[in-house]
């Protein structure tokens, strides 16, 4: 099994990820190149329904380790079961997605049994018989082609939508891997691991080194996953801004982006940033308000099916590639466009 193919899974509240289904496609079509087998390995709770979904999108195994010890701490046990897979079994190359739960897992993993890993990846292909990664540098104005050398497990963490996720049919395997057990000193969680929100309104608090930062609503749809995006640039002036790109995007059922100077000026957390030091994604409807359209913040969102950009500089770089594009200003602009979605929806 050493030149097998594998795709770390990430379950939340018994729900797999959709982009779990990501990396396990690419795993399924990468063992395929290689003439190995590919196997996903899902970590959690309800671990039944997703071995389904991830057997759909080809790969050959799904190795699931079933318990709510996984949901009471907070990643040890995810580690030290999948630790416990890589060595007995050896694996050529593991896909992760570069999410807080896959960077935590990979981390841990790295350390804990010295394999190589690479972060940020943007495409892997075979060349000669081997694996080729594609990486962004330098603000993802150049591409990097790096291999790994050296033998043992290697660790892939692959931008979140960097591959499709292709539901090929077919049916894995399940495995059932004991659970771990309780860590005598690990960190216990208070709720479920990736608890439901609270239903508490984004509001306008204050980041780490005291500055005004705008925290969006826990129960909006995850970034990464969801079909409508409203993001937010430096056109709006500052973090409180971001309220009515919430307000919009609560009205549409989306989820918030931000630009990454709005996340270098601290108007909005990290975890928001789409482009090629952000996040990647590819919703139906990706909505730019006040966000010029740098060729970074495009390599992370120039997939979306749908792009509507409303700025008020109607020479901005984003008109040169936006389906929809509105010249105004957006203070005007989005009250009246949040208005009408109400009006549509009957609220």
């Amino acid at each position: 099994m050493a030149n097998d193919v594998w795709a770390l899974a990430e379950i939340a509240n018994g729900k797999l990820t959709g982009v779990s289904l990501q990396v396990a496609s690419k795993a399924a079509e990468l063992a395929g190149q290689l003439g190995s087998s590919s196997a996903a390995v899902a970590i959690g709770t309800n671990t039944a329904a997703a071995t389904v979904e991830l057997g759909s999108c080809g790969v050959k195994t799904v190795y699931a380790a079933d318990g709510t010890v996984y949901d009471e701490y907070l990643i040890q046990p995810h580690v030290d079961t999948l630790a416990a897979l890589v060595e007995q079994h050896q694996p050529a190359v593991i896909l992760f997605v570069v999410s807080n739960y896959g960077r935590d897992v990979a981390a841990r993993l790295a350390a804990r049994l010295g394999l190589g890993l690479e972060y940020n990846v943007s495409d892997v292909t075979v060349e000669g018989g081997r694996l080729v990664l594609t990486v962004p540098a330098f603000d993802g104005a150049q591409s990097v082609k790096a291999k790994f050398v050296g033998d043992g497990t290697k660790l892939i963490g692959a931008r979140p939508n960097a591959f499709p996720a292709n539901r090929v049919g077919g049916t894995a395997e399940l495995v059932t891997v004991a659970p771990a057990t309780a860590p005598a000193n690990g960190a216990k969680l208070s709720g479920p691991f990736g608890a439901e929100d609270t239903g508490e309104a984004g509001r306008l608090g204050k980041s780490a080194d005291g500055h005004d930062t705008w925290l969006p609503a826990a129960n909006l749809p995850k970034l990464e996953e969801a079909q409508i995006i409203v993001s937010g640039g430096r056109g709006l002036g500052g973090p409180a801004g971001f309220a009515q790109i919430e307000a919009l995007a609560t009205a549409l059922g989306a989820s918030v982006g931000a630009s990454r100077p709005t996340v270098d000026d601290g108007w909005i957390p990290y975890a928001y940033q789409v482009g090629q030091t952000g996040k990647t994604v590819k919703p139906t409807v990706y909505i730019a308000v006040g966000i010029s359209g740098a060729v970074q913040h495009k390599s992370g969102m120039g997939s979306s099916r749908l792009i509507i950009a409303i700025n008020k500089d109607k020479d901005a770089p984003i008109f040169g590639f936006c389906d929809l594009g509105v010249v105004g200003d957006l203070n005007v602009i989005v009250p009246q466009l949040i208005e009408k979605v109400k009006q549509r929806k009957g609220s």
